[in-house]
């Protein structure tokens, strides 16, 4: 870090050394900068304490951005008397204790980000005012307490806490915020409902609650015209067929692990949507062919529900490619703040999918790196429609623990970008189809415990996979060096008392000894008297 800069007094007014392998510390800084008004020194390496004469030593500073470095310690108390500064940033550091002072002396704040640190404390430190902030940034901390309830601040874009511990009720009845585009409060300990007053938010865009402990219904009657909805891992329940929001905006909806009840005959409206996470629910019914009209739709996740019956068709007709213009999510993405200096975006997060065994996580590439069919662990029956493999862009398809029937359908010899196939877990029949060997990117196979029959094929990808991806079938036999079957991978069956030797010779020993004693036992009941009294009688 070249604090030689600091070492006399200067002009300078900008400094900008953003993205470098600086190393070193902020100190020593042994003279006032009188006309430094922008500091960035983001994405470096710098480490230690912030200097503790910040105020004295950059009176008129504006825009402070010491955001992913290694900075470490408490907040100095001369920071908040800087009080010009209008951009802060010291996120994704390791700064704690108490920064209480950051929320109430900078009456020129517009954007305050302190991410990723080990900050704590009440939340805002008692300031209910934000009235002249645009973003606001305080999550992955420690923060505790409570919302405010009359929280204010109607230029308010940007609002993130997720990732703290706070809790109490999620009151909003009082919050004047009439601009507000993104509201993030995951990963707390928020209790009680959602509150009704949420749907006057006309302009949110993206509103993550997922991972707190709310309950009871969602609210009715509220056309919230959102891009982005995150409700997974509450308790919430009910039927949410009714509008919740303005369906045809909605890009993202992602209710998971709750427990919402009815049909999934409403999902044909999401005209929008690239990811529909329902799974970990209690929807049941059949799934509707209104899901085809979900064109743009690249995730779609109906696992760990009772839906039932036949799987439509025409899902082979959606072409899980999203839209050309899957950039477009601007509203929630990027806002572009009054202040002319300043263009700033907002990260989409915890939209995540099981694929190839675990979950992943996405951000903003969410939509145009991954593609991906979960119907696992529900009661759908019936024969695999052969029109799926008309999929060919599809990276994940888990049928895994259902009812199906019949054989496993060629076609799916033509899911060219499939890396992850799961059909375990169900009551296929037949052969497995040569056509499979053709799945060239397929990293993650199963067919087990179906009721498969004939030879495992061991060329392409399929040669690959352990005798995991095809235990527990019967019929399903090994390809010996001799392109013979030899006997598959299920447990030994223990044999019956009079079941016929396996081995040639035996077999033929077996049988020669068998018509000996039949015809022995003939001659004897004909030569024999006792024998002839015996046949006489019958």
């Amino acid at each position: 870090m070249p604090n030689w800069l600091f070492t006399k007094e200067a002009t300078l007014q900008d400094l900008n050394l953003r993205n470098n392998l600086l190393t070193g510390s902020l100190d020593p800084i042994w003279h006032a900068q009188s006309s430094l008004s922008h500091i960035d020194i983001h994405m470096n390496r710098v480490t230690g304490q912030l200097p503790a004469n910040l105020s004295s030593m950059f009176p008129v500073l504006y825009d402070l951005d010491f955001s992913i470095n290694d900075l470490f310690g408490h907040i100095p108390t001369s920071m908040c008397e800087i009080s010009s500064i209008g951009y802060l940033d010291l996120s994704n550091n390791k700064l704690s204790g108490r920064p209480a002072c950051v929320f109430t002396n900078y009456p020129e704040l517009s954007v305050l980000k302190v991410s990723n640190n080990k900050l704590g404390g009440p939340i805002f430190g008692g300031m209910n005012n934000l009235s002249n902030i645009y973003e606001l940034r305080l999550d992955g901390n420690k923060f505790k307490g409570t919302l405010p309830h009359d929280l204010a601040g109607k230029l308010v874009r940007v609002i993130d806490l997720h990732d703290n511990q706070l809790s109490g009720e999620l009151n909003v009845s009082f919050w004047n915020m009439s601009y507000l585009r993104v509201l993030n409060l995951a990963g707390n300990r928020i209790t009680g409902k959602i509150d009704q007053h949420i749907c006057g938010f006309t302009e949110i865009h993206l509103l993550d609650l997922s991972r707190n402990n709310l309950t009871g219904s969602v609210p009715n009657s509220c056309f919230i015209v959102l891009n982005f909805l995150n409700l997974t891992g509450n308790s919430l329940s009910g039927d949410i067929s009714f509008p919740l929001f303005n369906t045809s905006s909605l890009i993202a909806l992602d209710v998971r692990h709750n427990q919402f009840m009815g049909n999934v005959n409403w999902v044909g409206y999401l005209e929008n949507i690239r990811l529909l996470s329902l799974g970990g629910n209690k929807f049941e019914g059949q799934i509707t062919p209104n899901l085809c009209r979900l064109m743009y739709l690249r995730i779609i996740d109906l696992s760990h529900n009772k839906l039932s019956g036949s799987l439509p068709a025409c899902i082979g007709n959606i072409s899980f490619k999203g839209d050309t213009n899957d950039q477009f999510f601007q509203p929630a993405n990027e806002i572009t703040w009054v202040s002319d200096d300043y263009t700033t975006s907002y990260e989409l997060m915890y939209f995540t999918f099981a694929t190839k065994g675990n979950f992943y996580t996405y951000g903003r590439s969410f939509f145009v790196s991954v593609s991906g069919i979960d119907l696992s662990a529900n009661m759908l029956d019936g024969e695999i429609p052969w029109e799926l493999g008309n999929l060919n862009h599809v990276k994940s398809l888990n049928l895994s623990y259902n009812l199906f029937v019949g054989p496993i359908p060629t076609t799916f010899g033509s899911l060219k970008d499939i890396e992850s196939l799961d059909l375990s877990h169900n009551k296929l029949s037949g052969p497995i189809p040569w056509q499979l060997t053709q799945l060239s990117s397929l990293g993650v196979f199963s067919v087990a415990y179906n009721n498969l029959s004939g030879c495992i094929p061991n060329s392409g990808q399929l040669g690959s996979f352990s005798m995991d991806s095809y235990v527990a079938n019967t019929d399903l036999h090994n390809i010996t060096q001799g392109n013979m079957c030899a006997p598959g991978p299920d447990p030994v069956v223990e044999e019956d008392v009079g079941e016929v030797p396996s081995d040639p010779v035996l077999y033929i020993v077996t049988a020669a000894s068998f018509v000996l004693a039949f015809w022995a036992s003939v001659a004897f009941s004909f030569c024999h008297p006792h024998g002839r009294t015996i046949i006489l009688k019958l």
